[in-house]
């Protein structure tokens, strides 16, 4: 089968043909449909992160089960299902409450283990294959684009009611999805960015009111719409420069969720000048259960999934425009 290969920072991917892999006791075969190009693939490929190589890359899967192993009696062949992709050990206290994501990010599909951007991928566990009948290319992207701001915004929407006001920076992958969850809460929505044709993508799915940061600042815009800040701000992009601006966006006990793996970081500290009693947290993936809310707002037709398909050989030149950022939507492999 055919499997993009991951052989160490500054090589890129390789397509290459390595043998089936064969399900063991209580795992899945998938014959993969779709995959999602995520951009934290291209901190693997930078050596951000480093992981065991060779290593198939792949997180965002959707496909059917083609085989399954012992003790597995309740997918049949031929389901068609997506994969969550944040593998856990299975056993310690944040796997046995559902939170498998939290568990260790090396056994997360694609990182400690293979991924999905290859023909077939095994699932170590049956609990992480969901079946579903959404159209697979869409519903890929379904698994971590939409999964995470899912749980940003469930985490925020704790704080928030319909008088509050929720900044959603960067609205890309991910942040398309943010938005539409954000406009779900009934809270005002403020998204910012710095493309024009991003912003008014937001205004399509939900934004009431939009910021072009070569213009005008966040903090000022939101002080423009808003008696005391922002009430929760969510970054999707997570540069030292975004975070500071939602800092300094937010109000009277503002909280702060950074999505975004851009590097940056935020300096919490007592600053009369901006919103007292900050609370600022990170957000990892989403679980197994928030996955299943996903798949019901998908299926209800609730949500714009917009993709880009591409093939294995487009492969490295659908990464190069996503790191430009020249990837409108969600780009998914579709291995034909």
């Amino acid at each position: 089968m055919r499997a993009a290969r991951f052989h160490g920072p500054g090589e890129g991917l390789v397509v290459e043909e390595v043998p089936r892999p064969e399900p063991g006791p209580g795992e899945v075969l998938i014959d993969v449909s779709a995959c999602g190009l995520c951009h934290s693939d291209l901190h693997l490929m930078h050596g951000d992160l480093p992981i065991p190589t060779p290593r198939t890359l792949g997180h965002e899967a959707a496909g059917e089960v083609a085989a399954t192993g012992p003790g597995v009696d309740h997918l049949d062949p031929g389901t068609s299902a997506v994969v969550f992709g944040g593998w856990g050990c299975g056993h310690c206290e944040v796997c046995t409450r559902g939170d498998d994501q939290l568990c260790n990010v090396l056994e997360w599909a694609g990182i400690g283990q293979d991924g999905a951007l290859a023909d077939f991928v095994v699932v170590p566990d049956a609990k992480y294959v969901l079946p579903t009948e959404i159209d697979p290319v869409e519903a890929a992207p379904l698994t971590d684009a939409a999964l995470t701001p899912y749980r940003a915004v469930q985490r925020a929407r704790q704080h928030l009611s319909p008088t509050d006001t929720l900044l959603v920076v960067g609205i890309g992958g991910l942040g398309q999805f943010g938005v539409q969850f954000a406009a779900m809460t009934g809270a005002q929505v403020v998204a910012a960015d710095q493309d024009a044709e991003k912003l008014a993508l937001a205004e399509d799915l939900g934004a009431d009111v939009t910021v072009d940061v070569t213009q005008e600042s966040i903090q000022s815009a939101v002080r423009r719409v808003t008696d005391d800040g922002a009430d929760a701000a969510i970054d999707f992009v997570g540069k030292d420069e975004t975070l500071q601006a939602c800092g300094n966006a937010l109000g009277t006990q503002g909280r702060l969720y950074i999505v975004g793996i851009g590097g940056g970081s935020f300096e919490l500290s007592f600053n009369p000048l901006v919103g007292s009693e900050l609370v600022c947290t990170n957000v990892f993936w989403g679980s197994i259960d928030q996955l299943r809310d996903v798949l019901d707002l998908a299926e209800a037709g609730r949500l714009d999934v917009g993709v880009e398909p591409v093939g294995f050989e487009d492969l490295a030149a659908t990464y190069d425009r996503l790191e430009a950022g020249d990837v409108d939507r969600r780009a998914v492999l579709v291995p034909e």
